[in-house]
């Protein structure tokens, strides 16, 4: 590898670190209302108030924000989504979003678990 691919690489990197740091108020905004609003519903309709409410309000209102945003990778690791798993949470995605919203919330999330 010569110098000037390691340069044409850094300056890539660098415009998408800019892009994505440009886009981190609309993700921020995003995951919050997420982590707010989302408990009581199943995985469907999460997805629909995430996709078409939140997003469409955020874009509405000319904020940045991610097109694509894995909101679970956004809001914890896979290291601490592993020790869930160790500890007895399913890994499917359900799941793990209700792990969030109970460790990311200040109090305590409603939360309503169809599968009993």
């Amino acid at each position: 590898m010569s110098l000037q691919d390691n340069k044409d690489r850094w300056i890539a990197k660098a415009q998408e670190f800019k892009s994505d740091k440009q886009k981190l108020v609309g993700d921020v905004a995003k995951a919050c209302a997420f982590v707010s609003y989302c408990g009581p519903f199943n995985f469907d309709f999460r997805q629909k108030l995430l996709d078409e409410y939140f997003h469409g309000d955020i874009m509405a209102k000319e904020i940045p924000v991610s097109e694509n945003l894995a909101l679970t990778e956004f809001l914890v690791d896979q290291a601490t989504v592993g020790q869930w798993n160790l500890e007895g949470l399913p890994p499917d995605e359900l799941s793990v979003q209700n792990g969030i919203m109970v460790t990311r919330s200040s109090r305590y999330p409603l939360m309503i678990d169809p599968q009993g």
